[in-house]
């Protein structure tokens, strides 16, 4: 859904020091400073600039997945490189280098398609796919993804055996590593052979996709133009004067970029919570479903959040494809209210959050109103993010406000601290019970407060002539069908 949002987040006179700041600083520093930066965001010699796509990315980073860290580098690397299958916007996987699955235990036997082929014409084999999911699982990025796969071996040349560490038969989701051919990715700045739709060379000061010539299908934007972009405050100016053409933004750090252009949701599974200690008042089970049922959690997202993401009351994504029809279980808000009022009368509620991220800060002052709301005293405390996660791990705390990344599996199993209900989740994993009864399980628990799932951004060009729609890890998901208008 596209949707024009002016993102301003400081008052104009501070936004107006600053650029006089900037002015000045930049006057100061002299014209070989300014060529520089002139020379990291220019446009590639040859470039249509109102016909030809241009993204950002780190030239200096280059276009290893395994070594790669920056967001910019994560967006375009699924343009390069295909994974063994792909997740649309609902989690579910589809085959994409694959033939062939069977599971059993914690045994996944694949397949591979003969007829895919790397860029270069080779054939993908078993020997390939070892090869990436070992530097894969090796990697700052996709190491967690991988976490729930203890190893990968070849059967010949075309049969792929994974062992997992528990029954799972979501872990399809997980294994949308890339795939590249053996020995072409040992050193950080290898640029690997790939089977995605582009394939990648340096072009003048930044790179060139050019479409593979194993992809039959017609492109709208069969060549993109990358252009080095040296740090996330040019990135967004190159945005404004359209040097580039789109750009993407986690705000992990809960701030929103202060520029106005079209915007879409970024799809994240980045699981907002609020954390319990279960001791005093708060051992009640009572008292936490209480808590739970007086959360106004569109508050959160629509106030908090800047409205990026979606408010959920169970710690599954609200888009999974896994999601059964689960009725979610609350207590009468009236009753919760009188309870809450009642069992915390003479307590005081200790909230911790991160400070310096204005969304973790928000949620904390909001979840205090609400709980003040309804007769709970409440005191908040930010902290240093060291401290902030020493106080976490040492139970310094009443609640405190949490965000875990979820794998595409839906995998929760390290957020909930209780053996009972990670019996009960690794059952829904293995086929051998229902989301439902889990829920079931959690709401009896109440380990934790759900507030919902976090959103990124996607800004684009007002003069892109095409809707635009990014998938789960792949934002520039549909990128060879933009067309600038």
């Amino acid at each position: 859904m596209k949707r024009t949002h002016s993102v301003v987040l400081r008052a104009a006179a501070l936004l107006m020091a600053l650029c006089m700041v900037l002015l000045l600083a930049a006057c100061n520093r002299g014209d070989d400073n300014v060529s520089r930066t002139k020379e990291d965001t220019r446009k590639p010699a040859g470039v249509a600039e109102d016909t030809d796509i241009i993204l950002p990315y780190s030239r200096e980073e280059g276009v290893n997945p395994f070594s790669g860290t920056s967001l910019m580098n994560e967006a375009i690397m699924p343009l390069i490189y295909d994974g063994l299958y792909t997740i649309d916007e609902h989690y579910e996987p589809s085959m994409s280098l694959v033939e062939n699955s069977t599971v059993n235990g914690t045994t996944l036997m694949l397949t591979m398609n003969s007829e895919r082929r790397f860029s270069d014409g080779s054939i993908i084999t078993a020997d390939d796919v070892v090869y990436s999911f070992d530097l894969a699982k090796a990697s700052a990025y996709y190491g967690t993804l991988l976490s729930g796969i203890a190893s990968a071996t070849a059967g010949g040349t075309s049969t792929v055996s994974f062992t997992l560490e528990k029954p799972n038969k979501y872990i399809a989701a997980n294994l949308v590593f890339p795939v590249v051919k053996s020995g072409t990715a040992d050193k950080a700045d290898s640029i690997p052979v790939g089977s995605g739709r582009y394939t990648y060379s340096q072009y003048d000061a930044g790179g060139v996709l050019k479409k593979s010539d194993q992809y039959s299908e017609k492109f709208k934007a069969d060549q993109i133009y990358l252009i080095n972009i040296p740090d996330e405050e040019t990135l967004f100016n190159s945005l404004y004067i359209e040097s580039i053409n789109a750009a993407v933004d986690d705000i992990s750090d809960g701030e929103l970029q202060r520029i106005t252009v079209q915007t879409t949701s970024l799809p994240l599974n980045n699981l907002l919570y609020v954390g319990i200690r279960q001791n005093g008042a708060l051992a009640d089970a009572s008292v936490r479903q209480a808590m739970n049922a007086i959360l106004e959690r569109k508050t959160f997202v629509e106030s908090c959040l800047s409205d990026y993401g979606v408010a959920s009351d169970i710690p599954l994504n609200p888009d999974w494809y896994g999601l059964e029809d689960i009725k979610t279980q609350s207590m009468d808000r009236t009753k919760a209210r009188d309870l809450l009022a009642e069992a915390m009368r003479d307590q005081t509620i200790k909230i911790i959050a991160q400070e310096g991220n204005a969304n973790k800060e928000q949620i904390a002052f909001e979840l205090q109103r609400e709980l003040v709301s309804a007769g709970v005293p409440c005191e908040v405390e930010l902290m240093e993010s060291a401290v902030y996660k020493s106080a976490v791990r040492s139970g310094l705390y009443d609640l405190y406000v949490g965000e875990v990344r979820l794998t595409n599996d839906m995998d929760i199993s390290s957020v909930l601290d209780d053996k009972q209900l990670e019996s009960s989740w690794a059952s829904v994993l293995s086929g051998a019970s229902t989301g439902e009864a889990f829920m079931k399980a959690f709401y009896k628990q109440m380990p934790f407060l759900t507030i919902g799932f976090r959103t990124g951004v996607l800004a684009y060009s007002s003069n892109l002539d095409t809707e635009v729609t990014p998938l789960p890890g792949n934002p520039y998901g549909n990128v060879s069908d933009w067309k600038l208008g």
